[in-house]
């Protein structure tokens, strides 16, 4: 049987028309290529980037330690717990504290204040019997200076008449000097007048003097002083010293004793705080942080200094590694770097703060330079201060201690 010549030549026309793709393999073909573009990218950037070995996530760790001897007999965490500055955490209690200072101090600072209260009472009796002797000598000065007073005007007025005698003895012994002259009298009238002048001359003088020690007297007087005699203990002006000088005396007995008071007023401060402190015991957070560790329970015996409570800083966080020295061109202080946590989604963000070249370099004497073994592998310490952006789990106790891998873009 024969071929049909139309069939041949349908053949032939499609052997010779050009193949064509399908649109799912154009697809097939583009995703392939978008595919192979990302590996070359991704290989790229893992040539580009830095990664360290895995490092660990340290923190600053402060220990919490009994101050006293005695028993817990409270804690109020439990480690994960967040605790603020000042929060009060443990109580340590001392039902053996003495109390014999206190009580000690107590009983000299009560004595103490009676005798200040008695000196204080006899010091305004004493102002009080000053302020009358005052009174007093101020009475006397006042009278002492008017009778001086008084009879230095006598004696002014007695020496004013005795003036006007010598005046006039002076008169009668010229006329009759004058009589005796003319041979009127004789000469014995005349001796007379003369001795009469020279008399009441004397007179004259006698009350100057004693107008001038009763001006004497007058100051003296005025100046609380007395020119006559010894004053005695009952004039207002002795009893007014002896008074000041005992207020001055008891003036600085008070200052003594407030001093006294004031001083064991401190001491029984100082006793009674150390005696709470000796007592009871509050161990007090420093500053916020997490509880990485309880080291004792309530009802445990505790001496002193012994360990209570471990508390982890949060917001100082660092990672220590390790990477190449030929990674450290990359690296500079205040590089950004991503801290990959194991075992968590999450990422941490920090900065470079320290680098120390020649790790495994340095002898260990004078940290001088040693030499380098062939096969001694060249790292660098860096030094990651993780950022407190993100915040910090306590119940994961802020991820201290997890092992992490620590990417430098």
């Amino acid at each position: 049987m024969s071929a049909n010549p139309d069939d041949g030549a349908i053949e032939r026309a499609a052997a010779e028309a050009p193949a064509r793709r399908s649109p799912q393999a154009n697809t097939l073909v583009i995703g392939l290529g978008g595919v192979l573009l990302l590996a070359a990218v991704g290989v790229l950037a893992h040539v580009l980037t830095t990664r360290s070995r895995d490092a660990v996530v340290d923190a600053d760790f402060i220990e919490l330690a009994s101050p006293i001897n005695g028993q817990l007999d409270a804690l109020r965490v439990e480690a994960g717990d967040a605790v603020s500055r000042g929060q009060q955490l443990a109580l340590v209690r001392d039902p053996r504290a003495s109390e014999a200072d206190v009580r000690r101090l107590r009983t000299a600072l009560d004595t103490a204040r009676a005798d200040l209260d008695r000196l204080e009472r006899q010091l305004a009796l004493e102002r009080q019997l000053a302020l009358r002797f005052q009174q007093d000598a101020s009475t006397y000065r006042r009278l002492e200076t008017d009778r001086t007073g008084n009879e230095l005007d006598q004696l002014k007025a007695a020496r004013a008449r005795e003036q006007e005698e010598v005046a006039f003895s002076q008169r009668d012994l010229q006329r009759q000097e004058a009589l005796f002259r003319a041979g009127a009298i004789a000469e014995t009238v005349v001796d007379r007048a003369r001795t009469s002048l020279q008399q009441n001359r004397d007179q004259l003088q006698g009350i100057e003097a004693r107008i001038r020690a009763q001006t004497n007297r007058l100051q003296a007087a005025e100046s609380d002083l007395s020119l006559d005699r010894t004053r005695s203990s009952s004039d207002p002006l002795p009893r007014l010293q002896q008074s000041q000088l005992k207020l001055a005396q008891l003036e600085g007995e008070q200052a003594g004793s407030r001093r006294r008071v004031a001083g064991l007023e401190a001491q029984l401060n100082t006793a009674e705080t150390l005696y709470r402190q000796q007592q009871q015991v509050w161990l007090e957070a420093p500053k916020s942080a997490v509880v990485w560790r309880v080291q004792a329970r309530s009802g445990d015996t505790l001496r002193a200094q012994q360990p209570v409570l471990r508390l982890v800083t949060c917001s100082s966080r660092w990672v220590n590694t390790y990477v190449s020295e030929a990674d450290l061109k990359r690296l500079q202080i205040g590089s950004r770097a991503r801290v990959d946590l194991i075992g968590e989604s999450l990422d941490l963000r920090g900065r470079v703060d320290l680098i120390r070249s020649g790790v495994g370099r340095l002898s260990g004497r004078d940290g001088e330079p040693s030499a380098l073994p062939i096969n001694l592998a060249r790292e660098s310490q860096v030094r990651v201060r993780i950022d407190s952006d993100v915040p910090a789990p306590p119940r994961k106790l802020c991820f201290v201690g997890y092992s992490a891998r620590v990417i430098f873009p």
